[in-house]
């Protein structure tokens, strides 16, 4: 953890030097040297490119997000013809192991990756020097302040949601407060997809033991209760509280999104979980597997938050072979181009490169650009939906992780 802490210091250093300006020199005399600052590189797209070109080695990137994999063809094809590339979609866990793996033995692998899980990403990644966390000043105009301490490609959030097939479940109001999935009318009702084994679930629950998220938590309690919130002597807030009262209550963990949804929709009583809203908004009326989805989600009304958002980082690796062309398409990225196409660029099998265009659920770190048609703005979720801090998911998570081992 000094570690991290060493880091941290040193982004408050920086942005402290970016905040800082010249002195005048009205006294006359010796002008005082120029302050050396810290910023974004000023390096810009076409020179990043030019460069990546006339380097000339295979680009290749990791990505949790298929769309990222997608976006590698259609630019390469456009910007960068006869260079070699390849993307491989590889979930975040595995990705911190072979790229820490990779850098440390020197092998070549990714130029850059796309990932997921903020806080093992600072600890076992950055901290240790295997990747960069770089944008430069095209990037720092579009994306502002969720450049750092992590650059955020894309937000995607995890929402309650219900099942509304039949005349069991909830009806639409039902679910107004989080506290429901631990009251004992709802015992095994509550879906979650296993936090030990998807680092994102476990920010989310490390992230509503922080000060601000747990006040909330002991605010909505009484409202749900109609009685003050009294900790177990285990408890230290109310989001530890809330934690063990949702496992004890017998919440089901599910191996996947997918199951979990089947779970839902196939269930014989009312059935609610966390699930990814870019999967089963609009499918909540289609057969899969003999199971009609009939989903929908909470949002607004449920107190103190429906859910969770959490960004996919880019960040470049330390031993890149081309990492002039990874900066140059991850400021690609960015563009509205690079996140929906513009109707004509191909990617490998022929077909017109789409991007995110019509996926609800998945939002640029450029939210000029526009998000799909009905579904809210990345600042809107926010609003209603716990947002990952991946600092303090980095420096609480191992207690977490313990205390649910103890209320297992």
């Amino acid at each position: 953890m000094k570690k991290l802490l060493t880091l941290l210091m040193a982004l408050l250093v920086c942005f402290a030097l970016v905040g800082c300006s010249g002195s005048s020199n009205e006294g006359g005399g010796e002008a005082p040297a120029e302050e050396t600052t810290t910023g974004p590189d000023q390096a810009t797209f076409e020179e990043l490119l030019a460069a990546g070109i006339e380097n000339g080695n295979k680009l290749t990137i990791y990505s949790t997000h298929s769309v990222a994999c997608s976006a590698l063809e259609a630019f390469m094809i456009k910007y960068a013809p006869g260079i070699e590339y390849e993307g491989t979609q590889i979930g975040d866990t595995n990705q911190v192991t072979q790229v820490a793996q990779e850098v440390k033995e020197g092998v070549s692998g990714a130029d850059i990756i796309f990932i997921q899980d903020g806080a093992r990403v600072l600890t076992d990644l950055v901290e240790e020097g295997y990747v960069e966390n770089w944008y430069n000043q095209e990037i720092y105009d579009l994306v502002g302040e969720d450049c750092e301490p992590l650059l955020v490609w894309d937000y995607c959030n995890k929402v309650i949601m219900y099942n509304n097939g039949a005349d069991f479940t909830y009806n639409e109001g039902d679910i107004n407060n989080i506290w429901y999935c631990t009251d004992p009318a709802n015992k095994g009702a509550f879906c979650m997809k296993d936090p030990t084994t998807e680092g994102v679930n476990m920010n989310f629950l490390v992230n509503l033991t922080a000060e601000e998220n747990a006040a909330k938590l002991e605010a909505a309690y009484k409202d749900y209760y109609g009685t003050d919130l009294v900790l177990d002597a285990d408890c230290p807030n109310a989001g530890y509280q809330f934690i063990k009262m949702m496992y004890q209550n017998e919440m089901v963990l599910g191996s996947s999104d997918s199951t979990i949804a089947k779970d839902i929709a196939a269930a014989e009583k009312p059935m609610s979980g966390l699930l990814t809203l870019n999967k089963y908004l609009k499918s909540r009326d289609v057969r899969d597997d003999g199971v009609t989805y009939n989903l929908l989600y909470a949002t607004n009304d449920v107190n103190p938050t429906a859910g969770f958002i959490y960004p996919i980082y880019g960040l470049q690796v330390a031993n890149a072979d081309n990492p002039e062309l990874a900066k140059a398409f991850l400021i690609w990225l960015y563009s509205e181009e690079g996140w929906y196409g513009n109707g004509e660029m191909t990617i490998a099998d022929g077909s017109v490169y789409k991007g995110m265009k019509g996926r609800y659920g998945d939002y640029s770190g450029n939210t000029a650009n526009p998000v799909a048609e009905g579904d809210m703005s990345v600042k809107e979720w926010k609003k209603i939906l716990v947002q990952e801090d991946a600092v303090q998911a980095a420096e609480y998570r191992a207690d977490v992780e313990d205390f649910i081992q103890l209320i297992k």
